[in-house]
């Protein structure tokens, strides 16, 4: 009797509450995640929704019409970071110093045809030297107006004309700016047309200025004399063989009236067509990318390139699912000074993170070997660690650091090693709005450093804390 009457209290309620469980993680894996991008996301899916599935869900879609086609969607983030260095820049002064950032956005959607976007950004600092790219009191960190033309399921077209972030492919040209305090955003045009699972983005705009103050930050777009790159191209996506991976295509072009790269100096037209191939077969995920650039600085030719790989096995599927990978980095340097050419790579718009968030070097003139290994102990949890080995790529041409600022010179020294530097980060996904993540490195100075001036190890370590909403 006891055994039967077990057997019926199983059945008829533990076993629908499990379903009941199941149901709801299934549907709470269901939702996405909060993008990086935040001009991206979308939220009409919770209108078909009964119940409360994300924190402030009632800001997410707000119905402002009767006819129920005009919607409201409010968002933000919360960034706070303590950063340090010690050593910082070579020399022997430490810095210790917090940031935050907060910003606030709204999308209205007028039916389907239109949208209003709009994003404002604050930043703070608490080291007054140190406000560039990380203080801004408030400023339009995007403002743009979106237009759909077409608007089927298999076809779409989207027009975009305003301030607006952007970032493609692995971040190598174009990356979105999250080392610094304040991310980066352009005054630009964008059609970005798409087929089945093929897209291409066609734009063109400037780079804007950040500067501390209240709405200040320009590109000056419709001014041709100023200091703001210019930028236009076209980024193509498509599936590529089936469905072990992509295929990217790209070209972009690269106008600024003052650059500088090695012995030249002046004006700077530079074009860059490149392809990323990438995907995921079996345990072996693998990303490839090829870019070559040209076109003229001052009275020199450019020719330069960038060949990346970043390749990674998962050694185990169960339990930590640790992952052996290595990443090697090839940008080309200028072989000598005076002969009317350039051939230092242009990383452009490169995320300046792209090495560590204390951000020493950039992808030019640089050749680099890194072998690194993830893990993941826990759900949300992931633990990255890498060691990189780093070269001039040409002994004639100097050390830059991001986004392509020249910081020494050659200067006739010939040796090729700049250092290594070992990596550290930890990512910590706590729920889906709130994020921990830890990042370190030891850049450990060689022969190029300790020849060419200051030459000290460098310690950097920064926790940051982002609540999302």
């Amino acid at each position: 009797m006891v055994k039967t009457f077990s057997i019926f209290f199983i059945i008829t309620f533990c076993l629908p509450w499990n379903m009941m469980a199941q149901e709801e993680e299934k549907e709470a894996q269901s939702i996405p995640p909060i993008g990086i991008l935040r001009a991206e996301e979308s939220y009409i899916y919770l209108d078909s929704i009964e119940k409360k599935m994300i924190f402030l869900q009632p800001l997410k879609l707000m119905t402002i019409n009767r006819e129920n086609n005009i919607f409201l969607t409010l968002g933000g983030e919360y960034r706070a970071r303590i950063e340090h260095y010690t050593n910082e820049n070579y020399t022997d002064r430490d810095l210790t110093y917090y940031s935050q950032r907060v910003n606030l956005h709204a999308s209205l959607m007028l039916g389907t045809k239109f949208r209003l976007f709009g994003e404002l950004y604050s930043g703070y600092v608490t080291d007054n030297e140190n406000i560039f790219l990380e203080s801004d009191e408030i400023d339009l960190h995007q403002g743009f107006l979106e237009w759909k033309p077409i608007n089927s399921s298999s076809f779409k077209t989207t027009v975009r004309l305003g301030r607006q972030e952007i970032g493609y492919g692995a971040s190598r040209i174009v990356g979105i700016r999250e080392g610094p305090n304040m991310r980066r955003s352009f005054d630009m045009a964008r059609v970005i047309i798409q087929k089945n699972n093929s897209s291409i983005d066609l734009l063109y705009g400037k780079e804007v200025d950040i500067s501390p103050f209240s709405f200040d930050n320009k590109s000056n777009i419709f001014k041709s004399d100023v200091s703001n790159p210019s930028f236009w191209g076209a980024y193509y996506r498509r599936p590529f063989l089936g469905d072990i991976g992509k295929l990217d295509l790209y070209y972009f072009g690269f106008y600024s009236n003052l650059s500088r790269f090695n012995d030249v100096a002046g004006t700077e037209t530079r074009h860059s067509i490149g392809a990323r191939s990438f995907g995921t077969k079996g345990r072996l995920s693998y990303n490839t990318e090829i870019i070559i650039q040209w076109g003229e600085l001052g009275n020199s030719d450019i020719f330069a390139y960038n060949i990346e790989t970043d390749w990674k096995y998962t050694i185990i599927k169960n339990g930590w699912k640790p992952k052996l990978g290595i990443k090697a980095d090839w940008s080309s340097g200028d072989q000598r000074a005076g002969d009317g050419k350039v051939g230092t790579f242009n990383p452009i718009f490169v995320n300046p993170a792209i090495y560590s968030l204390a951000a020493v070097n950039t992808p030019a003139n640089i050749t680099s070997l890194h072998p690194n290994f993830t893990f993941y102990p826990m759900e949300g949890l992931t633990i990255y660690l890498d060691y990189a080995f780093i070269y001039r790529t040409q002994s004639n041409d100097g050390l830059y650091t991001p986004p392509r600022f020249l910081t020494r010179e050659a200067n006739g020294i010939r040796t090729k090693h700049i250092g290594d530097v070992f990596g550290l980060q930890v990512s910590y996904e706590i729920n889906r709005n709130i994020s921990f993540d830890l990042r370190s490195s030891y850049f450990i100075a060689s022969e190029f450093i300790e020849v060419s001036g200051d030459s000290e190890n460098i310690f950097y370590i920064a926790p940051t804390v982002s609540f999302k909403f």
